[in-house]
């Protein structure tokens, strides 16, 4: 009779285990529950899930950063922006002023001229 393949593997894996869980006892001072917590976390595909799992989060983790890491930058444009236009802003602000005065100005020569003409 052939033994299959995957019955070879799961007795190596068997024998495997319990020779990982002997060792961690021998080296670990660790109860019983424990160790046999460990040995199922190392099964091929707890592994996998635990593979699985990091990569996920590695991924989320790397997303969330290049996050953060964009507005970090768009909030330093910005800063540099404003503190770029702030001359412009003052400027602009005078030149607002200086025509608020002409047009006050224009007004009242306008009124003048409006009187002049009544009397002449």
């Amino acid at each position: 009779m052939k033994k299959k393949m995957s019955d070879i593997v799961e007795k190596n894996s068997d024998i495997l285990l319990a020779k990982t869980e002997q060792a961690l006892l021998e080296k670990l001072p660790v109860d019983q529950k424990t160790l046999r917590r460990l040995g199922k976390l190392i099964e091929p595909k707890n592994l996998r899930l635990a593979a699985l799992g990091a990569i996920g989060t590695s991924v989320l983790i790397t997303v969330v950063t290049n996050i953060g890491h964009d507005r970090l930058y768009r909030a330093a444009v910005a800063r540099e922006m404003k503190k770029q236009l702030e001359p412009l802003r003052k400027k602009l602000d005078a030149l607002e002023a200086q025509n608020a005065v002409l047009w006050q100005q224009n007004e009242e020569l306008k009124a003048q001229m409006i009187l002049i003409e009544k009397r002449g």
